[in-house]
């Protein structure tokens, strides 16, 4: 086991898992440099940069002014699918060029350690089989999963050319207060608080969701391990989007309504995470119950 990083770089830090990392890395002593395209950093995120990590000038000139870090996790991204498939070039630029200018930065002010945010949908949608474990095959299924493939590979390229070891945390479906309207359980919440109704587009698909303060967790366990590769963070359970919808509504005094539209048929997710216990002694710890409760109440 490594020593635990004093001073870890993270980017996207104003994102939905990146203030909850920071906040949490503080909690533990750690100076945390926050890097965020966001032009909203105030006085309670110390040390924070704004920064476009598409832009390698830039990131050159923060290197400058971050001068030296133990550690990085590498949050910042084009994360929702659709958005990457709206916008390719961002996608591609953020997700592939950016991650190898983070990369870049890392190398120059001597970080020994990066987590990287990959996800579970390198394996397909639906994988081949379930539950899925890390030495399932990848699949360029779309923009989305071909920018997390190769910014693993940079990971890889890195970790062979420059000594930076990585791991790769393949995130299944992280959900909690204070959610995107681009992903479904966002989507949903925001429907109902309305007055919905909540539309429904095949209702029959299951997601492996993870909550995302035990997804935090998994990132800074990883901060502190030798592991170099994949690791999946999921929960080995699936839920249908009909139960997530149904629960919503009931708590709102709605009522769910079927698409016009459908998008597919109904596909499956589920993780085998026995490699991230394993490795990093990490396991999931709030039921999908008890979080999706929590995540309704936070936003009444």
């Amino acid at each position: 086991m490594e020593a635990f990083p004093v001073r870890v770089l993270v980017t996207g830090a104003l994102g939905f898992i990146g203030t909850k990392l920071c906040s949490r890395l503080r909690a533990f002593g750690h100076d945390v440099i926050e890097l965020d395209i966001v032009p909203l950093l105030s006085g309670c995120y110390k040390g924070g940069i704004v920064a476009d990590i598409r832009d390698a000038s830039v990131m050159s000139k923060v290197a400058e002014i971050v001068n030296q870090a133990d550690a990085c996790v590498h949050l910042a991204a084009i994360a929702a699918p659709r958005k990457a498939e709206v916008e390719p070039q961002l996608a591609w630029e953020t997700n592939v060029r950016g991650t190898h200018n983070v990369l870049e930065l890392c190398r120059r002010v001597g970080v020994k350690k990066v987590v990287f945010t990959s996800s579970a949908h390198v394996y397909g949608i639906s994988p081949r089989y379930m539950p899925t474990d890390e030495r399932h095959p990848l699949a360029l299924l779309d923009t989305y999963t071909t920018t997390k493939i190769l910014g693993e590979q940079l990971c890889e390229l890195f970790h062979a050319n420059h000594g930076i070891s990585y791991t790769s945390c393949r995130l299944f479906n992280a959900y909690g207060p204070g959610q995107s309207p681009d992903y479904f359980l966002g989507m949903r919440l925001k429907e109902a608080k309305a007055g919905g109704p909540l539309v429904l587009m095949n209702g029959e698909v299951t997601k492996d969701w993870v909550w995302v303060y035990d997804v935090v967790e998994a990132l800074i366990s990883c901060l502190s391990t030798a592991y170099v590769g994949p690791l999946n963070v999921g929960t080995g359970r699936e839920t249908s989007l009909r139960e997530i919808a149904a629960q919503i509504a009931h708590s709102y005094g709605t009522e769910v309504v079927p698409s016009a539209t459908k998008d597919g048929g109904p596909t499956r997710m589920c993780a085998d995470w026995e490699r991230a216990q394993r490795v990093i002694g990490w396991a999931p710890r709030v039921s999908f119950e008890e979080g999706l409760r929590l995540t309704i109440a936070a936003a009444a």
